[in-house]
């Protein structure tokens, strides 16, 4: 007998919207004061990276507070950096903040963890590169560790062929230091926190249309401006497929932030048939936020996510896979490759597991198919390869299986949720 989740929530701050408000205080001068930080150890790389480079960051309340005060004297106010820059595990911190010191007349060494080192970084910085800044290549062309030595850059025009906000960011970032104008085109639609917090923060840049967004060289001190940041979606995204797979849960989360570039979970699991509500949309710094109610009705069916939309959740599709598997229906993904080349290879692992939990899967290049049977059997190793994502996957999976879930680890939530283990278990 599987115990239903019961009860109110409220999830960490957003870890996307975290590493932004931590960048962009330094784009302004004077002393912003940021609440519902996410205390993710990624979100702690940044802390440590902008620090040495001589950001003057406050956590009143040591590392687990959801405040931080940031005084900041503007882009000037990044200098050269202490000791070499660890990014930890962080993507996000490593891509953007290379982006921010690319203007800077300094040299900067950038690392992180071996997750990390095996992870892409020339979408960035062949962009960065060719407005004028100088990479070295430490250890394998194309990956960490690698240097910046920044310089006068000179704005220019890509069009990515990836609707990665990462990617635009890092290149906006560096266009507020570049002459001329710097444009960025996305070929799909992303999250937009950088343009929300631009705009919320009085940062100039033109956006014709939702997939093109243009700055020019920051002419004019910006005021500091405290910052409120909303629960992460892509955590609550693990509670709504709980309370949507295991028999009378009903879970409702609090001050949920719903960007459209992050809602994907929202509208599968709605296409999918979920209880699923969202409730008082309001504004935080910007960004739209509201509580989310997902009631448990047995009723989950089939759903196609695209190669269009998948920018717009795809951290989230390990556990919608699971919702799949515990569907009446069928669920396919496509044009999710990129998930071969995140923290692991989150296609294979989730495939794998779940296959070897019972569940009927094919696995494609750029996707799966999943053949829901409303019941999975476990009695398997869940392989996380210290993956956050998949970790918290395989423990709303143990919730379900029939049999023992034998995971690999649960220490890797650390890196997005510390407390995941403890409010899972507070529903039950």
């Amino acid at each position: 007998m599987h115990k239903a989740l019961q009860g109110t929530i409220a999830v960490p701050g957003d870890k996307s919207i975290t590493h932004r408000a931590l960048m962009f205080a330094c784009l302004t001068t004077g002393t912003s004061k940021i609440e519902g930080l996410s205390p993710a150890h990624d979100c702690l790389s940044t802390v440590a990276c902008l620090r040495s480079m001589g950001v003057d960051i406050e956590l009143p309340d040591g590392v687990d507070t959801p405040t931080a005060i940031v005084n900041s004297s503007g882009l000037n106010g990044i200098g050269a950096p202490a000791n070499i820059l660890d990014a930890g595990n962080s993507g996000t911190t490593i891509r953007l903040l290379s982006g921010m010191v690319a203007g800077r007349p300094h040299e900067y060494e950038f690392d992180g963890d071996a997750s990390l080192r095996k992870r892409p970084m020339k979408r960035v910085l062949s962009r960065v590169a060719e407005m004028g800044a100088e990479i070295t290549w430490v250890k394998t062309e194309g990956l960490a560790p690698f240097r910046i030595k920044g310089g006068d850059l000179v704005g220019k025009t890509f069009d990515l062929d990836v609707a990665s906000a990462q990617v635009e960011t890092a290149i906006l970032l560096a266009g507020l230091q570049a002459s001329g104008r710097t444009t960025v085109k996305l070929p799909f639609p992303a999250r937009d926190h950088t343009r929300r917090m631009f705009t919320y923060l009085g940062v100039p840049f033109d956006s014709p249309d939702e997939l093109t967004t243009s700055v020019k060289r920051l002419a004019d001190e910006i005021p500091a401006k405290d910052m409120v940041v909303p629960a992460d979606i892509s955590s609550a995204a693990f509670f709504m497929v709980a309370a949507a797979i295991i028999p009378g849960s009903s879970i409702t989360l609090k001050n949920v932030g719903i960007n459209p570039g992050r809602t994907l979970i929202l509208d599968v699991l709605s296409r999918m048939n979920a209880d699923i509500k969202v409730i008082g949309v309001n504004s935080l710094s910007g960004e739209p936020v509201a509580d989310i109610r997902v009631r448990y009705n047995g009723e989950l069916s089939s759903a196609a996510v695209t190669g269009e939309e998948i920018a717009r959740g795809i951290d989230e599709i390990p556990i919608l896979a699971l919702a799949g598997a515990l569907s009446k229906g069928e669920l396919s993904v496509s044009g999710a490759e990129e998930l071969r080349h995140k923290e692991s290879d989150r296609l294979a692992l989730i495939a794998n597991n779940l296959r070897a939990a019972g569940a009927k899967i094919d696995l494609r290049e750029d996707g799966f198919t999943i053949r829901g049977s409303q019941r999975l059997k476990g009695g398997s190793k869940w392989a996380t390869a210290d993956d956050h994502r998949l970790s918290m996957t395989g423990m709303v999976a143990q919730l379900i299986c029939e049999n023992d879930l034998d995971l690999e680890e649960t220490e890797s939530p650390r890196i997005s949720y510390p407390n995941f283990a403890d409010d899972l278990k507070s529903l039950q």
